[in-house]
């Protein structure tokens, strides 16, 4: 071996490897559930669509009766 490639001694060093410091646990929170306000948003459209298709129904079930009475393919 070189000399040159040995570092000096020093007095006051110690012949064991320095102690590894264990990490730091870091506890978090779990995040609260996301809240339920799009299933409702959902119902809510979802009555709504069947309110419209529903009169849309009814609308075209009266005009439809008219034409049929109209032409005298019903007795009514």
């Amino acid at each position: 071996m070189e000399d040159a490639n040995i570092p000096p001694t020093q007095p006051f060093g110690a012949l064991v490897p320095p102690t590894k410091v264990p990490g730091t646990a870091v506890a978090t929170a779990t995040p609260p559930p996301p809240p339920n306000h799009p299933a409702s948003r959902t119902l809510r459209q979802t009555s709504l669509f069947r309110r419209l298709l529903g009169r849309t129904l009814d609308v075209v079930d009266e005009f439809a009766d008219s034409v049929a009475a109209g032409l005298g393919l019903r007795q009514l």
